[in-house]
């Protein structure tokens, strides 16, 4: 029978790479090269890498790699959507404005409606991860945090006003 020269081994690769693809270096059997990700792939996937497994009368096996996407602090996968949450000051939120937000394709200008509650969510159309089958992207949903300001940030006035107006 045929010896099988395929290895198996595991790599753990950054969050934005798994979303957007590109190089990932590796040191393996005392060799050292580049691996390309492919955008889009989830824990749990693997990946072949020809010609880097064991070697057997001229001929070589692959390299099964078991991939292994580490956590992000800004971004959590839901199927092929993101979700990020994103600081909204008090004074946008209930006026409404733009708030400049970091995605990890580019950075976009968020429109922000008027009286926009804390948990909000609004949706930024194929703004998340590829899906490796239909060749999909999925959505980037940004949760709105709503910062309140300091009381003595606020001017006297508008504290004092504040104070007798604000609904209970």
């Amino acid at each position: 029978s045929e010896p099988d020269l395929d290895i198996s081994a595991k790599i753990t690769i950054p969050f934005n790479v798994s979303i957007l693809g590109g190089k990932h270096a590796l040191s393996f059997s005392g060799e050292s090269f580049d691996v390309k990700i492919p955008a889009g792939i989830k824990s749990g996937e693997k990946m072949r890498v020809k010609d880097k497994g064991k070697s057997y009368q001229g001929r070589k096996g692959d390299l099964i790699l078991n991939v292994d996407v580490a956590p992000s602090p800004e971004y959590t996968r839901e199927g092929d959507d993101l979700v990020k949450t994103i600081d909204i000051p008090l004074k946008t939120a209930l006026f409404g404005g733009k708030v400049i937000v970091d995605t990890l394709y580019k950075e976009i200008t968020l429109k922000v409606k008027e009286d926009t509650k804390n948990g909000q969510k609004f949706r930024v159309k194929e703004y998340g991860a590829m899906n490796r089958k239909t060749q999909v992207k999925g959505d980037l949903y940004l949760v709105a945090n709503i910062i309140l300001p300091a009381v003595e940030s606020l001017a006297k006035d508008l504290k004092v006003l504040m104070e007798e107006k604000l609904p209970q």
